[in-house]
């Protein structure tokens, strides 16, 4: 589920163009997730061993 506001969806029905925040958001040709994925197990294990070498 998501939401749009009224101002959105008016000129969405209208055929109006809009601009969109992901539009602004990620410059064209970029993902939006292009960064590498790290879980938080994986996190907390990098930061445990690192702290183990202090």
């Amino acid at each position: 589920m998501f939401f749009v506001s009224e101002e959105f969806l008016r000129k969405y029905e209208e055929g109006e163009e809009a601009v969109q925040t992901i539009d602004e958001a990620v410059k064209p040709g970029e993902g939006l997730f292009d960064q590498e994925y790290e879980s938080k197990a994986d996190r907390k294990g990098r930061q445990r061993s690192q702290e183990g070498e202090a």
